[in-house]
Parts: structure tokens; C-alpha cells; sequence
């Protein structure tokens, strides 16, 4: 069965052959899929947007994950916000003695992460070091704040901020000083960006806003077919650009070669 899913919310989409629907239900924030869609494997879709697959599961992660932190001195303690299939935070808690806060409003997506993604995630919500929340992500940080719960990585691995999405306000101007605040001396703010052809001006938005409160400011990409081309991350550091830096972890898709290409990919996009 052949099933068009959205790229944003101006009806650009693409199609895909659905083998297996595993679970499709609506929570309290969002509608949920969990699918097998052909040469994709298995994926999570949050209001018909397909947010990963089997096929690009490594690629996305570890490219998100392993390029910040290589370039820190040190990695303590990182907060991801949004994240709920709970690969970004496998990914993270690779590195030994690293503390995992992880804020994601819908329990739901986590729920059905739990069971239908295990073999993506790794069973990472059993990890003691992971710490998940389900709440606002704004009042989880206010309250991190008065805590002087300091971060050295904080990701935004959240939905696209389409209109009505749950996510709008986590990349707001008032959001990303909240967040800069709680940044470590030498920390680094990371955001998805979404596709730089669908969305070109998502991208330069972030930068913009970023470049409010950080020295330096950033980006890198992937190629993923599950994301339609050319997706993007940016960056906001006071500690200058991100270079080429050795990985202190196993990974299976992200190496010497693959890191030095996503540092480059968007200079001609």
C-alpha cells in the first residue's frame, strides 16, 4: 500500500510503500505512526512527517550526537529536548559516565518507542544514567535554572516548528537565551533544521536567532533519503567552529571521511 507522507505544511510530500502499520493513534499533543515503509525499515511519524527511519537511523544520530561532543573537552552532563524514541539518547549515553537529561512533552511517543523501536533505541529508557521528563520543555529549563544545573550539550531534537506544532516556542529568541543560560563555560547549543531545500528559511532563521547569543555560530548536514536530501544542524558556541575531531566512541555509519562531509555539505546549498 502506497502512503504520501508530508515534508511540511504546505503540501510538498513524498510516497513511500507501507509494508507494516504497527501502531497509529492520537495523544493528548499529537497523531503517532510506527511503520515499516519499504526501502525505509522501520519509521516514526508524528503528524503524517516522517521523523526517522531504520535505513537513515545512524546517519541522523550519530551525526547529531558525536559531532558536538567531539568537540568539547569535556562531556558531563547534555539535556536533549524533544528526542522521545530514545536513539539520540542512546547515542549520547555511549559516552562512559555521561548523565542524560531528556525532556519530551508526549509520554505517548516514548511509550511506543519503548516497545516498537527497540531495536533502534537499545532499550536506552532502562539506562540509569538517562533521566526522562514529561513536561514543558521551557518549564523544565526555568526550573533546571534555578537549580544551576549546568549543561555541556544542549539538543533540540524536536519536531519541525511548523504553526501548530508542539515545538513552536522551543527556538524562540526569549528560548534559546533561556537555554544559553544554562550552558556550561564552553558549551554548545544544537538544533535540527530540517530539510535546507524545503525549508531554507527555517535554517537561516535559527542562525539568525543563535547569532543573538552565541560568538559563533554554525552549521552541518547529512544526505538522507528518509528526510528528502539535504538536512541540516545548526550550532551556537562561544568556543569557536566545530573541527574535524577524533570520536571517542563505535559508530556505525559516522567516520573520519563521512565527519569531514557533513562539516562542508551546506557551503553549496
Amino acid at each position: 500500500m502506497f502512503v504520501t507522507y508530508s515534508l511540511d505544511n504546505n503540501g510538498v510530500g513524498h510516497v513511500f510503500n507501507r509494508e507494516t502499520l504497527h501502531v497509529q493513534e492520537e495523544s493528548k499533543y499529537q497523531s503517532i505512526e510506527i511503520s515499516t515503509l519499504g526501502i525505509l525499515g522501520k519509521v516514526l511519524v508524528l503528524n503524517n512527517i516522517i521523523q526517522l527511519s531504520e535505513h537513515d537511523c545512524e546517519r541522523y544520530h550519530e551525526t547529531f550526537a558525536h559531532i558536538p561532543v567531539s568537540n568539547l573537552t569535556t562531556c558531563e552532563r547534555v539535556l536533549i529536548l524533544g528526542g522521545g524514541d530514545g536513539i539520540l539518547a542512546k547515542e549520547l549515553l555511549k559516552y562512559k559516565n555521561v548523565i542524560v537529561d531528556m525532556v519530551d512533552i508526549d509520554e505517548r511517543v516514548c511509550e511506543l518507542s519503548k516497545m516498537y523501536l527497540l531495536d533502534l533505541n537499545e532499550n536506552s529508557f532502562e539506562n540509569k544514567r538517562l533521566n526522562l521528563h514529561h513536561r514543558c520543555a521551557l518549564d523544565f529549563c526555568k526550573k533546571a535554572l534555578v537549580k544551576n544545573i549546568k549543561y555541556d550539550v544542549i539538543f533540540a531534537d524536536i519536531t519541525d516548528p511548523h504553526p501548530n506544532s508542539p515545538s513552536k516556542s522551543l527556538l524562540s529568541d526569549s528560548a534559546i537565551s533561556l537555554y544559553k543560560s544554562l550552558l556550561r563555560k564552553n558549551g554548545m547549543l544544537v538544533s535540527q533544521t530540517d530539510n535546507v531545500h524545503i525549508a531554507p528559511n527555517h535554517v537561516h532563521d535559527v542562525k539568525k536567532t543563535f547569532g543573538n547569543h552565541f560568538e559563533t555560530v554554525g552549521d552541518f548536514g547529512i544526505v538522507a533519503i528518509t528526510l528528502s536530501s539535504v538536512f541540516s544542524f545548526v550550532y551556537g558556541s562561544d568556543s569557536g567552529m566545530i573541527q574535524h575531531r577524533p570520536i571517542q566512541v563505535k559508530t556505525k555509519w559516522l567516520n573520519k571521511t563521512r565527519f569531514e562531509f557533513c562539516l562542508n555539505i551546506l557551503e553549496n546549498n
